[in-house]
């Protein structure tokens, strides 16, 4: 009977902590995780659009609404998920049709969660009244293989757009990167620790092109290069940073 009964008591507490690792399991933590919105409310986003959330350590919060960029704060405090007010950038974008609703809706959505939880890769938000309003898939930060264009520079003042009718790109594979730097070719290897990056000395043609402007980008984007440190991808955009958090450059594609 003795038996019997530490059989029962071991059984239950093997039920105990079962329990346990599952509620575990829900409240993984937010820190240094990259999100993709898939549904707002129960309604998936619009198709071709990909807002998304990144949770930069235990307090920044950032991501693209579906037009603007925006930023903020978080914290979580026993199981509770909140956000401060967030801002963004202040562009308009006309297309496609209903984007700048659903970015209202999104950011709305954000600002009322009151708890997350986070089962078989998908994040949940869910409002003070429990109602699931924001659902996301895990974002994809891996760079092998991957090909981008640029669409902004650090010039080492401002960021800056390419001169018109120049293209730069940066293909990353096997620890190497390669590409167009508007006029020559470049390539070189790259360090690379979970979001941590950095590039090595850079070789290139030698090219002269003549267009007014394309040289002098060409030597400010690869010392831009130079100075990187960190990268993002949040969606189909690339950032890449240095060590202060200024931007070096941007990527699409």
């Amino acid at each position: 009977m003795k038996n019997r009964l530490m059989t029962v008591v071991l059984v239950m507490a093997v039920l105990i902590s079962a329990c346990g690792v599952k509620g575990n399991s829900i409240q993984l933590s937010l820190n240094d995780s990259h999100w993709v919105l898939e549904q707002i409310n129960g309604k998936p986003v619009l198709e071709g659009t990909l807002p998304t959330l990144s949770f930069r350590g235990d307090k920044e919060v950032g991501g693209n609404a579906s037009c603007n960029g925006f930023f903020g704060e978080y914290s979580v405090k026993n199981g509770k998920l909140t956000f401060s007010p967030l801002a963004s950038t202040q562009m308009y974008c006309a297309e496609p049709a209903g984007l700048m609703d659903q970015e209202a809706a999104y950011l709305a959505a954000l600002e009322s969660g009151a708890t997350y939880r986070i089962e078989q890769g998908k994040l949940f938000i869910v409002n003070a009244a429990g109602e699931t309003v924001l659902v996301f898939s895990a974002q994809d930060m891996s760079l092998n293989g991957a090909a981008w264009n640029l669409t902004a520079f650090n010039d080492g003042q401002n960021l800056v757009s390419l001169v018109n009718g120049t293209e730069i790109t940066a293909e990353f594979k096997d620890g190497k990167v390669a590409g167009s730097s508007g006029c020559n070719s470049y390539n070189g290897a790259i360090k690379q620790n979970g979001l941590e990056l950095s590039f090595g000395e850079l070789a290139s043609t030698l090219a002269v092109c003549q267009e007014k402007g394309v040289m002098e980008q060409e030597s400010a984007y690869l010392q831009a290069l130079a100075k990187v440190t960190r990268y993002i991808v949040e969606g189909k955009q690339l950032t890449l940073f240095d060590a202060n958090g200024l931007v070096m450059a941007q990527f699409s594609r």
